[in-house]
């Protein structure tokens, strides 16, 4: 039987490539797909960065945005030769080909290529965070962490009638992209280390509202510097907060009593099902409403998948494509 390659994480800061055997036959409802374009995100890099108890971690852990070929398939959805956008389950998709249910693939649009159906993944799961709330025509909001999920944000948020989209980051090189992703106001606050953590945050967004605060929040920091307290204190009275993305799984420093005297109502992120959004990014994304080759930054062959992790976890620029 012939071999593939798959990555794996060896150590904490080490990811290595590995054999694994050629998938040749699906079971019933699944396919076999050749990876082509995959893309890191955040949630990908805790496994790589953040020490596991024990090593090596599962072979292909962790990648989840990846555009591939069919090449075999049991299903009645997809044939040979279809090509897909791959989101595999538990987040194993850092090889060169995939055994995968039906149910984690989405067909690409043929008028998009490969690392602009892959930016689709993303961008759905912005989509899918913003169905949680209510329409935000014409209302104030201020988007915590300007990364790529930040930045796509500022582009739904303005896309949907915001009235002031308000793009914050301690990384000056991130807000100073804010606008070109549709920010009407950005700015840098400083790092959150000391007891007056955030207040010139508290201060900006006060003088852009004219000190009634955010209508809506959006923590988009990542889990390792989560900013949950501070986007409770940047909204308004009887405001939202939206926190997007998996919390980490020890507890956070969180402060109750803000959100009690403010009525503050807090909505969470994870869908069901992902893929009717990614039909939607798909169609917003063929109509012009995001460039996303301004999003990617970096490319590595697979082979250089170790250089790649640590340029992300380094955030060193935006998104960093891996292709197979």
């Amino acid at each position: 039987m012939s071999a593939v390659k798959a990555a794996q994480i060896t150590a904490r800061g080490r990811i290595e490539l590995i054999d694994l055997p050629d998938h040749q036959s699906p079971a019933t409802g699944h396919v076999v797909v050749k990876a082509e374009t995959g893309c890191l995100c955040g949630s990908d890099i805790p496994f790589f960065s953040e020490a596991q108890p024990s090593y090596p971690l599962p072979p292909g852990l962790s990648l989840h945005e990846i555009i591939g070929r069919v090449t075999a398939s049991a299903s009645a959805s997809f044939k040979e030769g279809d090509r897909v956008l791959a989101m595999p389950l538990g987040l194993v998709g850092c090889a060169e080909q995939l055994l995968i249910g039906d149910d984690r693939l989405v067909a690409i649009d043929p008028a998009l290529n490969n690392e602009t159906a892959v930016i689709a993944q993303p961008m759905a799961t912005v989509l899918s965070a913003l169905s949680t709330i209510p329409n935000v025509i014409g209302l104030n909001v201020a988007v915590l962490g300007q990364g790529p999920i930040g930045l796509l944000f500022n582009t739904c948020l303005a896309s949907a009638g915001a009235a002031r989209v308000i793009g914050i980051d301690v990384r000056e090189a991130r807000v100073a992209r804010s606008c070109e992703f549709g920010a009407t106001d950005a700015f840098v606050t400083r790092e959150k280390n000391g007891s007056d953590a955030g207040r010139d945050a508290v201060e900006r967004v006060a003088e852009l509202t004219g000190g009634v605060m955010a209508d809506v929040v959006v923590e988009a920091v990542g889990h390792e510097q989560q900013q949950l307290n501070l986007a409770c204190a940047l909204a308004r009275k009887k405001g939202r907060l939206l926190y997007f993305g998996i919390p980490p799984d020890q507890p956070i420093p969180f402060a109750l009593e803000p959100v009690v005297r403010k009525s503050l109502t807090i909505h969470t992120s994870v869908p069901d099902d992902l893929r009717p959004f990614v039909m939607i990014a798909q169609r917003a994304i063929r109509r012009g409403r995001l460039d996303p080759a301004k999003l990617i930054t970096h490319r590595f062959p697979f082979a250089e998948v170790q250089q790649a992790f640590e340029t992300y976890r380094d955030r060193s620029g935006l998104k960093v494509i891996l292709e197979f």
